[in-house]
């Protein structure tokens, strides 16, 4: 399968620079909407045996014109047109998951909407499965849920994509399915749910590290050295977001 001409990649390349450099909203929106629809096909042709479809959560999609125009977006459309020429070939599970993160993560900073995909039920493991697969337990497979690990709404028992499996042993990609999941809570929240669920997170990170204070608990952490930073970076950004609703 071919994935892009050099043609049309230069050619994509240059609408992108010429639409931040003129500032021309309309050129933005259309390469945007251009590498968005793109990579959805492109997703549904190299990925059949994972998912059969990909819808949108809201009927019209409406974009976040800030964001659009933004220099955060920039780069990002230069990176997705990247990655579309660099994708490998046959894709592994991991590209899959990689791809379906930051694709997800992407279309939510456009639109404030979801990406919903319809999996096959293959693709699907149940509950007890993935528990075996990932070495945990039930307990700690419902924690990681709560925290943003997948699940997908069917009617059989089958919920959890294999994907996950993998990409939750990766740090920065276990972190971005968690941040993008709590942000969502934090828009769809009121205030003093969103407060509760805060306090009740932090309950727990205290009672894991015997300790009320994220600087005891990782007095000895070294950047990104550390073997598994996320409950840093969880409970650090959680002690900022109550400080910002307390103020």
């Amino acid at each position: 399968m071919r994935i892009m001409t050099t043609a049309i990649y230069e050619l994509t390349a240059k609408q992108i620079e010429k639409g931040f450099q003129e500032k021309d909203e309309s050129i933005i929106e259309k390469e945007t909407d251009y590498i968005l629809s793109r990579m959805i096909r492109l997703m549904l042709q190299l990925f059949p045996d994972k998912i059969k479809a990909i819808s949108f959560e809201k009927s019209e999609i409406h974009w976040d014109v800030n964001y659009l125009l933004s220099e955060k977006n920039h780069k990002n459309l230069n990176k997705w047109l990247l990655r579309m020429k660099g994708i490998s070939m046959p894709p592994s599970d991991e590209d899959f998951g990689k791809l379906k993160v930051d694709l997800e993560n992407w279309y939510y900073q456009l639109t404030g909407g979801d990406l919903l995909l319809e999996y096959r039920t293959e693709y699907l493991l149940t509950p007890k499965q993935a528990c075996e697969l990932m070495g945990i337990s039930r307990t700690t497979l419902n924690k990681y849920i709560q925290q943003g690990l997948e699940i997908s709404d069917t009617d059989s028992h089958k919920k959890i994509p294999r994907y996950v499996i993998e990409l939750w042993k990766d740090p920065v990609y276990a972190i971005r399915m968690q941040m993008l999941v709590q942000e969502k809570k934090r828009l769809r929240q009121s205030t003093e749910q969103r407060l509760h669920e805060i306090n009740k997170e932090l309950k727990e990170l205290n009672k894991k590290y015997k300790t009320e204070s994220i600087f005891e608990a990782f007095a000895d952490f070294n950047g990104d050295e550390m073997n598994d930073p996320t409950d840093y970076y969880i409970w650090k950004d959680l002690l900022e977001e109550k400080e910002d609703i307390l103020k």
